[in-house]
């Protein structure tokens, strides 16, 4: 009696057992289902805003060129600092003009000035070569500063470029990228190499993303894909 009673409450937990299990189930799918939702949306959210704060950029850039040649026309002759003036007064209580954190350049065009982003320059080849030459001037800037204060000339440097550090690194070797245009070297977003020869000074020079690199040797200047070869 006693065995029969015991496999009867064996029996009667059986079910409960199941449907637990079921709703175990149940709660790993629904997780997985979050999880894909996740993983789907969020990039689908920042893509969104990536494009948005680009419009922000472009409408902000064209009203600081329409602010430039307004000041062009009342004066031929500005010049860079006066066209920076003008910019800065288009920004509408912004810090920045492009939202993005992207540096605004303003580049010779035309007897007057041409206002661009370094983030948002649909030229690719033209923005490139913004970028590395605004990194090769701070690259230039800091190792006067070194010289000046009597401090080594060796080691990386971290440098800023559209809001983001960026990591200047010292070589003494080749690499392929300093050839200029070989891109069998992996990497990811922006890379930056310098080196400097015997007498201390800068002799070589490299800026590449994800579309282009720019070089810069002692004896030839520019070259790379983003500048035309001498």
């Amino acid at each position: 009696m006693a065995r029969i009673i015991t496999q009867k409450k064996q029996d009667e937990t059986k079910p409960g057992q199941k449907e637990q299990g079921i709703k175990g189930l149940i709660l790993m799918l629904v997780f997985f289902v979050l999880v894909l939702a996740v993983m789907v949306v969020i990039p689908f959210i920042k893509n969104r805003e990536k494009k948005a704060e680009g419009y922000a950029c472009t409408l902000a850039v064209r009203r600081a060129q329409d602010a430039v040649l307004l000041e062009f026309f009342s004066d031929p002759e500005l010049s860079q600092s006066e066209a920076a003036v003008a910019v800065d007064k288009s920004k509408l209580e912004r810090d920045k003009l492009c939202p993005s954190n992207g540096d605004y350049y303003l580049v010779p065009e035309g007897g007057s000035w041409h206002v661009t982003c370094g983030l948002h320059e649909e030229n690719t080849y033209f923005r490139t070569r913004l970028n590395a030459t605004h990194v090769f001037e701070q690259l230039q800037s800091q190792l006067e500063a070194r010289r000046r204060l009597e401090l080594s000339l060796n080691g990386d440097l971290i440098l800023n470029v559209n809001g983001s550090a960026l990591d200047v690194v010292q070589v003494a070797g080749d690499n392929g990228l300093r050839r200029g245009t070989d891109y069998s070297i992996d990497f990811d977003g922006v890379v930056s190499f310098f080196s400097l020869n015997s007498a201390g000074e800068l002799n070589w020079f490299v800026y590449a993303d994800q579309n282009h690199a720019a070089v810069w040797k002692l004896a030839d200047g520019w070259s790379g894909d983003a500048y035309s070869k001498t």
